[in-house]
């Protein structure tokens, strides 16, 4: 019985960038423009200078800077140890779970201080390789509203796999665009452990490589997690927003499950933000609403990874897949309250309070 306990080092092992983020908090008009300033734009306020718009060909949110002015901004902060899987790793090790990392960072303060706070976390840094003469990945998060819009910079890191690594899982999500090589030495991992269960969350990069060239990755995946947007990248098709109404949006969502699921994938799962997520089981599409909470967010960042990492540990609990989406909905909805993906995220004890004050009726429903 001891032996069957401690054959496992790692519950979970995430494989990742990390990052530092750097919030900008940008200055909202609204206030400005309540006392009567000059709506026509030819006033020299602060609403002239940053503008929230709607793109009239895709229909997305887009965000306008004054070009060469001085903007000003209402706060910054610095938040060490993100991107998806230092999040997952932070999340998972919260929930309980023996967790290490497999990253890079630079030589720098940014690099010391991102593996200091993962070790905080009670995260195995071993596996964080510092990069001597290379900087740290550091993006800066524009923050207006309740959401972000990020600039990212991923450094050339030579990846390099642990000739040794003993774990029950791998979490694997964003890595920059100098991984390719680095995704085989992955794959021959799980070749030569067949009992060791793979969690994909693509990043950027990955979803650019597509499912033909990551293949046995898809095939290898336990578990899926990806946004409506990158459902429709991975698949190829641009079919939710040309829906006619909620009964083809639901069958059109029913497909990206179904061709995610045909990829090798065994539980799918697809996040749409604010109208909540989808699952397929047994072939069949539901969807989970969000949870609903009183307090407003304060920004969104991260708050995908904390519903990923979050299933994914239920999920290794045993729980049932209704109960894995509402301890993901639960932690995600926590993260948006807060700045920073790590500030938000949730110990078992905390998500259990707020399932026990959960509305009656809240949970998976039949699409």
């Amino acid at each position: 019985m001891l032996k069957k306990i401690f054959s496992n080092k790692y519950d979970i092992v995430t494989i990742g960038d990390i990052a530092v983020d750097a919030f900008i908090k940008l200055g909202q008009d609204d206030q400005r423009q309540n006392h009567g300033e000059n709506r026509a734009g030819n006033h020299a306020g602060i609403h002239n200078q940053v503008r929230e718009s709607i793109n009239p060909i895709t229909g997305g949110r887009e965000l306008g800077l004054a070009f060469g002015e001085k903007i000003p901004y209402e706060q910054s902060e610095e938040v060490f140890a993100v991107g998806n899987s230092g999040n997952a790793a932070v999340s998972a090790s919260r929930l309980g779970m023996k967790t290490a990392i497999i990253s890079n960072v630079g030589d720098d303060i940014y690099g010391q201080r991102s593996v200091e706070k993962l070790k905080a976390e009670g995260i195995d840094a071993q596996f964080v390789k510092n990069n001597v003469g290379k900087k740290t990945n550091y993006h800066y998060i524009l923050w207006y509203k309740d959401d972000r819009t990020i600039l990212t910079k991923h450094e050339e890191y030579g990846y390099i796999f642990p000739p040794t690594l003993n774990t029950r899982w791998l979490y694997l999500s964003s890595l920059s665009e100098h991984s390719t090589g680095f995704h085989k030495e992955i794959e021959n991992y799980l070749d030569k452990n067949p009992d060791v269960k793979l969690i994909f969350q693509p990043g950027t990069y990955q979803l650019k490589m597509g499912s033909r060239v990551l293949r046995k990755i898809y095939a290898r995946s336990e578990l899926f997690f990806c946004n409506l947007e990158e459902a429709e990248m991975i698949v190829g098709v641009n079919i939710i927003k040309t829906s006619a109404d909620a009964r083809e949006r639901a069958q059109n969502v029913k497909r990206l499950l179904l061709e995610i699921y045909a990829l090798g994938v065994k539980l799918p799962v697809i996040t749409d933000g604010s109208a909540g997520s989808y699952v397929l089981v047994d072939g069949e599409p539901y969807r989970m609403p969000i949870y609903s909470d009183t307090g407003k967010p304060v920004e969104r960042n991260g708050a995908g990874d904390a519903f990923a990492s979050t299933f994914s540990v239920a999920f290794m609990k045993s729980m049932t897949v209704e109960d894995c989406l509402k301890w993901a909905s639960v932690n995600a909805m926590n993260v948006c309250q807060y700045v920073g993906s790590h500030k938000g995220l949730l110990k078992e004890a905390e998500i259990q309070r707020f399932l026990n004050k959960a509305p009656r009726g809240w949970g998976l429903a039949r699409m």
